[in-house]
């Protein structure tokens, strides 16, 4: 079971033959990011985008444009169809979004005939170091990137990418918590409704690999005394280690907390693709890019 990002880039090193196609690569942040991944033998890379424009970068970051395979772009949305085109062709394993909109990144990943689609709601999870007392392990926070307000059925789907990302990283059975502002169901609280449904779906066996709990407030989820003074004896209270957030809102919210208050490292992945897709924001550390290429890497199918 990976508990930190030190065993999780660790775990990325052992593991060969996974290509990262980047569209866009031009910042500077996404060029440290590639240079710092390869020579580290995390990855190998395929770069698309302005040819001319990326070996500068790769040069005057102390990087050697031999070390990439480069494919010359003049646009971001042939950039992004170009390397969507390669993880069909199973030339990538993982996509890392380089200086573009996730829009334009997304856009041809979901086309129905060339894009990457499995059937499988695509869904973002976040992942940081747990960073309460009482946790020795990475907690996972679903969904503050992609889904806007999702249904139960996208919940569940949610649920599911979620799991599947756990078990890559060695979690056996881990505990999903169905986040809301109460751990009672109330019919003028919607969140409420569909988290007591999720968790009656995970103990009638229709969401498997997992114990899920809901609806339960962030302080239940998170303390064991603070579940034990409510009276709540569920194993998940006190110990989740996949939150799944109501909407966009409060995820995007609750993640950029862990950023700009924590001050933690933190990485990201969608899942639901074909291939890990990587969607790091600009304004992201190069540490925290560096964790995502490492979680696309272990999660990846080589």
């Amino acid at each position: 079971m990976i508990k930190n990002f030190e065993e999780l880039l660790k775990k990325a090193k052992e593991k060969k033959g996974i290509v990262v196609g980047v569209p866009v690569p031009e910042d500077l942040n996404s060029i440290n990011t590639i240079i710092k991944s390869k020579k580290e033998n995390i990855a190998d890379f395929i770069l698309c985008g302005n040819k001319d424009k990326i070996i500068k970068l790769i040069r005057s970051n102390g990087g050697n444009e031999k070390d990439f395979e480069i494919i010359n772009s003049f646009s971001e949305e042939d950039s992004a169809s170009k390397i969507v085109e390669l993880a069909r062709k199973k030339r990538i394993q993982v996509i890392l979004k380089g200086f573009l909109s996730t829009s334009k990144l997304l856009k041809p990943t979901l086309d129905k005939e060339k894009g990457l689609r499995t059937g499988n709601l695509f869904s973002d999870i976040l992942f940081v170091e747990n960073p309460g007392d009482n946790y020795d392990g990475l907690l996972g926070m679903t969904d503050g990137g992609v889904n806007i307000l999702p249904d139960l059925d996208q919940k569940k789907q949610m649920i599911e990418n979620a799991v599947k990302a756990f078990h890559k990283l060695g979690y056996k059975r881990p505990k999903v918590g169905i986040l809301t502002a109460k751990e009672t169901v109330n019919e003028k609280m919607p969140a409420t409704i569909d988290a007591r449904e999720l968790y009656e779906m995970n103990k009638r066996g229709e969401i498997e690999g997992c114990d899920v709990y809901g609806p339960i407030a962030l302080d239940i989820a998170v303390s064991p005394e603070a579940a034990k003074h409510k009276g709540i004896t569920n194993p998940v209270a006190g110990h989740v280690q996949i939150m799944v957030v109501p909407n966009i809102e409060a995820g995007n919210i609750f993640g950029k907390s862990f950023t700009y208050y924590l001050k933690i490292p933190v990485g990201h992945v969608i899942m639901g693709a074909k291939v890990p897709i990587l969607i790091p924001s600009r304004n992201e550390s190069d540490v925290d890019k560096l964790n995502s290429v490492a979680l696309g890497v272990i999660i990846a199918e080589s």
